[in-house]
């Protein structure tokens, strides 16, 4: 990844960042951490889409982090 970004969202802890495919395409990566300080880290899915900015991929991260953090809040709280 060209730069990470730690992100926090309802006690999980990821890294986000943009990994440049080519000039102007930049791919959205989620890393789960595991631990302190990142004893593990889990690759998460990731977005097929590429983005045209670096900032755009990270926001794109992030939100996948939500999504992720989300879908495994709500079967616990069923």
């Amino acid at each position: 990844m060209s730069r990470n970004v730690v992100f926090v969202y309802r006690g999980y802890h990821f890294l986000c960042g943009a990994e440049k495919e080519r000039p102007g395409q930049f791919r959205p990566v989620v890393v789960r951490q595991l631990g302190f300080p990142s004893e593990k880290q889990v690759p998460l899915m990731n977005d097929a889409d590429l983005c045209r900015t670096e900032a755009e991929a990270l926001r794109h991260a992030e939100q996948q982090a939500i999504h992720w953090a989300d879908s495994r809040t709500e079967l616990h709280e069923v």
